[in-house]
């Protein structure tokens, strides 16, 4: 029986041992920056993601835009030809004539005008997504390399906590 109660009271200490060591390594955690740095990491790669997902987003929605828009555009010059060539046909003249023609032609220059200017427009507004994407992007690492600097400060300091910790706990 003495030996047993020996042996059981040297696993308790080795067990009080283990834990104090188990305690020290998670104060160096903590202390080191260790946990928040992932943390923080976690949430700046969350973050992106949602940024990269509205930036998405954002284009989607300009590009059904565009879209919509060249419909519309090419409807509305139809309906123009159709309005122009049916006054002319009603006024006796033909829309084959020389001056029918150019007025139908200076109706599909227009309306090309007004998709080149959408079009520089469209671009703009994407352009301004991908450069707001991309801030957000450099902002975020910025942030971690700071995070990171900061951890490395604070691991030197919490390095020498823990070695003061152990020198405590062994000796």
């Amino acid at each position: 029986m003495g030996g047993l109660s020996s042996l059981a009271t040297t696993a308790i200490q080795a067990l009080g041992v283990a834990n104090s060591v188990i305690g020290t390594i998670d104060d160096y955690q903590n202390r080191s920056g260790n946990r928040e740095y992932d943390q923080i990491q976690a949430q700046n790669n969350l973050a992106m993601q949602n940024a990269a997902e509205q930036a998405a987003l954002q284009r989607e929605q300009i590009r059904l835009s565009a879209e919509q828009a060249e419909t519309q555009r090419r409807a509305a010059l139809r309906r123009a030809v159709a309005k122009q060539r049916a006054a002319y046909g009603a006024s006796g003249t033909g829309s084959g004539g020389g001056s029918a023609q150019a007025v139908l032609l200076g109706m599909f220059d227009e309306s090309e005008e007004e998709l080149n200017q959408r079009n520089a427009l469209d671009a703009l507004k994407t352009a301004s997504v991908n450069q707001g994407y991309a801030q957000t992007q450099r902002i975020n690492t910025l942030q971690l390399t700071q995070m990171r600097e900061r951890d490395r400060l604070k691991n030197l300091s919490g390095t020498l906590g823990t070695l003061k910790d152990l020198g405590t706990i062994v000796f």
